[in-house]
């Protein structure tokens, strides 16, 4: 099926300041978004009010099956990829894609799933969504109850449901090859943090977690680095602010906000030489990015990058929520949604800001010539950069013409695989999406 893609808007990658004021839409740029997905943090993260419900009775596990129907027959699509004003192409002369639509998989309405780093397995919370005060670790986190975390296969033919979480657990914002992180409130008021491993059996009690921060504070926003590391979050069940802690083999160091700055939502660059934060105080928000090697090196090579003077945790939540921490991190860059620009931007301590501008709301590297985004409601496929004369390029080819969040799945039947997840009623509605050419 040929399709022509006429130019809407330009895009430059070049590095803009920060503007000195929020717009008007300030911290909530991104809800609508969010909410039209049916994931992430809508409304300044809070989830619409539902009264909970106690958790159903537990039902006997069930062999595994597709969550969904089985794929349909292949369907190629040709799409003229765009060039640039100079006539060189910046990707191939023509786009071919496979689309299969894998099926519908129930979530919280709220929680963008989770993908493991080689895109084979995902996790996605299911039932009653964790409140504003459980999703931001906040005083008064209460564990979800009616809420479970399932996991699930993916593969060309299609998704299969392992199994599930027993209830009380928040899903996590990262996973490697062992598994994915869970978070649990405790009746006491402390916070842990946990790994839930993969596995292939149907069965609850193969789900339980590993216990990897198990003490008397509230321990949240935890992210692994390629190493096996580990960074998190931590306050005193009786604080308010965050100070940043990280694992390295067998020692912990802390990066103190001494009761002043708040350190939240942290994760590693891709060779997790360096950590990005979010840093917050008295109502102003900086990206903050430090050597985590020592408790020195993190207080002295501390680097600040100011965002809003009008923002909240839920700000914060809301920038690292469209990419996570697996498509959030990009060489040495954090990508993220800047909410003062509405888009995704790149940022890193030397290079400083570099938006990606036409209002990309979700960005994912499909290799080093092409970028997959969400723009303008759709999913388009377009140049990793810009052309030798450094002039704007087209927007890209349009592939899903649907909102639709792209995430990486690797290679599938030796061609690069995309999942894309598009809101469905009662959960997400999963797609791969192949490039034959």
């Amino acid at each position: 099926m040929a399709r022509s893609v006429a130019p809407m808007s330009t895009d430059h990658s070049e590095r803009t300041p920060h503007p000195s004021s929020p717009r008007s839409a300030g911290a909530c740029v991104v809800a609508p978004l969010l909410l039209a997905l049916t994931v992430g943090l809508a409304s300044c993260a809070t989830p619409p009010a539902k009264p909970e419900k106690p958790a159903a009775p537990e039902k006997p596990a069930a062999p595994e099956q597709p969550a969904g129907p089985a794929p349909r027959p292949e369907r190629v699509s040709n799409v003229p990829a765009p060039g640039s004003p100079s006539g060189t192409p910046l990707i191939d002369s023509a786009l071919r894609v496979d689309l299969r639509p894998l099926g519908v998989v129930p979530t919280d309405g709220f929680t963008l799933p989770l993908l493991s780093p080689n895109g084979r397995f995902m996790a996605v919370q299911t039932g009653t969504p964790p409140d504003a005060a459980a999703a931001l670790a906040r005083p008064g986190q209460r564990a979800p109850r009616a809420s479970r975390i399932a996991l699930y296969r993916i593969d060309a033919r299609g998704v299969t449901r392992l199994g599930e979480t027993d209830g009380g657990l928040i899903l996590g914002r990262s996973a490697d090859d062992r598994g994915f992180l869970v978070e649990s409130p405790r009746p006491d008021g402390s916070r842990w943090i946990g790994r839930v491993a993969l596995g292939t059996a149907a069965s609850t009690k193969n789900y339980e977690p590993e216990w990897l921060v198990q003490d008397g504070g509230v321990n949240a926003f935890a992210a692994l680095g390629p190493d096996g590391s580990l960074v998190w979050s931590r306050r005193d069940s009786r604080a308010r602010s965050f100070d940043l802690m990280v694992r390295r083999g067998g020692s912990t160091a802390r990066l103190s906000g001494d009761g002043l700055r708040s350190y939240t939502h942290p994760s590693f660059n891709a060779d997790g030489s360096r950590i990005f934060m979010m840093v917050l105080r008295d109502g102003i928000l900086e990206l903050g990015s430090a050597d985590p090697t020592s408790e020195d090196a993190m207080q002295q090579s501390l680097v600040r990058a100011f965002v809003s003077d009008r923002a909240d945790d839920s700000t914060a939540a809301q920038m690292v929520t469209p990419q996570g921490t697996r498509d959030g991190a990009d060489g040495r860059d954090l990508l993220f949604f800047h909410p003062m620009l509405g888009s995704i931007a790149r940022w890193n301590d030397t290079d400083g800001l570099r938006p990606i501008a036409g209002g990309a709301m979700a960005v994912s590297r499909i290799d080093e010539q092409r970028l997959a985004v969400l723009d303008g409601g759709r999913v388009r496929i377009r140049g990793a950069k810009l052309d030798p004369a450094g002039a704007a390029r087209e927007p890209g080819a349009v592939i899903f013409e649907q909102l639709a969040v792209p995430r990486l799945l690797g290679t599938i039947e030796e061609r690069p695989a995309l999942l894309l997840i598009a809101p469905d009623s009662g959960g997400v509605k999963l797609l791969i999406v192949r490039l034959l050419g």
